[in-house]
């Protein structure tokens, strides 16, 4: 189940994109996901949640948007500054 790994990825991009905003909380992540690119939405949504569940990340939504082909990228993080 790669998508354990991918959700890990995606927290820690995260992380990297809210360093310089000390202070913020992450509201929403948004990734494209191509329908070709092997990755099962609802099982990567599952494993984002358990990654997430007790972290600052907790109240983090994940938003999962079509893309073309094997497309895999986040495109979008919303942070609420302090």
């Amino acid at each position: 189940m790669h998508e354990v790994g991918i959700a890990n990825s995606i927290v820690e991009a995260v992380r990297t994109e809210m360093a310089p905003h000390p202070g913020a909380s992450p509201v929403k992540v948004t990734v494209k996901v191509g329908a070709m690119a092997g990755v099962d939405r609802d099982s990567l949504a599952f494993c984002f949640e358990a990654i997430t569940r007790g972290t600052i990340f907790e109240s983090m939504t994940l938003a999962i948007e079509d893309a073309p082909a094997d497309e895999l990228e986040l495109s979008c993080l919303e942070l609420e500054e302090p």
